[in-house]
């Protein structure tokens, strides 16, 4: 809508005579109201009918910001606390503020928000691919990126407060994401890492993993009550984390997290055993510490690596079983839709992507076992 304004003249007590200028749209058809800004300009009357006609076009161009000294670390922090804390999950909030502490903040925390610029940021991005700040190391394009999205949608606040005309994020040339490989072990090893942890406390989650592949929060909240015995199945309800060093159940990381899976006749009769044995401790959690308290999520990623190193074992991360599980599946011609249900995924295309190279050597086999079933017959 078009946009009208007018001069107040005033004078301050020490005389000098300002005038403030009063910008507002028509009306809203649907609310009645309107919408008003204000500048107070120096000067002549003509300096100010002038800066009255500028004004009117930064409004109706969207280039006009409220006068702000915010420096951008003032903004961040109230950003955070206002905005983010209020909407995200704890464990995404801990990453927010984390990237905001140890990159955005030392880079750019004593500017002021409006002189923030594109070119600066682009800078600050090329700087990262070439070293860390902290360690001195590149930082991957996916670590980049969610910092940049942090700072992003940070400024698109800015935006919306009027404080800066645009968001300086955009149109930033970022380095190109390379797709993770995980490190995976062969059915031998499988075999092998779990003979070595029988007759330990790392044999039941690890045979959950092979055979489930949950995700490490899924596997620590697991409770007793997810699991109905007389059909065989588990379910997937809860997702322990911990923030601050304390332990925080929430829901699944996505909708389709919360799903209910068959379990493999030899891990059933494996959880009957362990909830037998267990009866003394009393403990509703299946993966727990000897007092029957649950994990904290590093110190049992720190028990896995303890026990991979004590086995000469080669090492992966605990979230590599969950594609070790995946890739078991894919590999004895699971449908991959089925596969996505399993392992919770939120849609069958991220499935397809994260295991396409699994999927063409699954397409390669059926391919040659039909080109055997239909063209190789042994000769009468």
């Amino acid at each position: 809508m078009p946009f009208t304004a007018h001069l107040r003249k005033r004078e301050t007590k020490s005389g000098i005579t300002t005038y403030q200028i009063v910008a507002e749209e028509e009306a809203g058809f649907a609310t009645g109201k309107r919408k008003r800004f204000y500048k107070t300009v120096k000067g002549s009357k003509k300096q100010a009918e002038k800066a009255m006609r500028d004004f009117i076009s930064e409004i109706e161009n969207q280039t006009f910001t409220k006068d702000s000294k915010i420096t951008v670390k003032d903004f961040m922090h109230q950003w955070l606390e206002l905005y983010v804390k209020n909407q995200l999950s704890p464990t995404t909030v801990l990453h927010y503020i984390d990237q905001t502490e140890k990159y955005i903040i030392p880079q750019f925390g004593d500017m002021y928000l409006q002189q923030l610029k594109n070119i600066d940021i682009q800078k600050w991005v090329f700087s990262l691919q070439k070293e860390s700040p902290l360690t001195g190391k590149p930082l991957s394009p996916k670590t980049i990126k969610n910092i940049v999205l942090n700072l992003s949608a940070a400024m698109k606040k800015a935006v919306m407060l009027e404080l800066i005309p645009k968001n300086p994020c955009d149109n930033i040339t970022m380095p190109k994401l390379v797709r993770f490989q995980p490190d995976i072990y062969s059915m031998e090893e499988v075999e092998h890492m779990l003979n070595c942890a029988k007759d330990t406390n790392m044999y039941l989650p690890l045979m959950i993993e092979i055979c489930i592949g949950l995700r490490r929060g899924e596997l620590l909240a697991l409770k007793w009550k997810h699991i109905d015995f007389e059909n065989g199945y588990l379910s997937v309800e809860e997702n322990l984390v911990t923030v601050d060093n304390k332990r925080i159940t929430k829901s699944p990381k996505t909708k389709s997290g919360k799903r209910t899976i068959q379990i493999p006749k030899t891990l059933i009769d494996l959880l009957k055993d362990t909830k037998s044995a267990r009866n003394a401790k009393d403990s509703d959690y299946i993966i727990c510490q000897e007092d029957g308290s649950p994990y904290k999520s590093d110190s049992f990623s720190l028990k896995f690596r303890r026990f991979l190193k004590a086995h000469d074992l080669k090492h992966i991360r605990f979230h590599d079983l969950r594609h070790i599980n995946a890739t078991i599946m894919l590999s004895l011609g699971i449908s991959p839709k089925v596969a996505q249900e399993r392992l919770g995924h939120s849609s069958y295309q991220i499935t397809m992507d994260v295991y396409s190279h699994v999927l063409k050597k699954v397409e390669k086999e059926a391919a040659d076992k039909l080109n055997a079933a239909l063209f190789e017959k042994p000769s009468a």
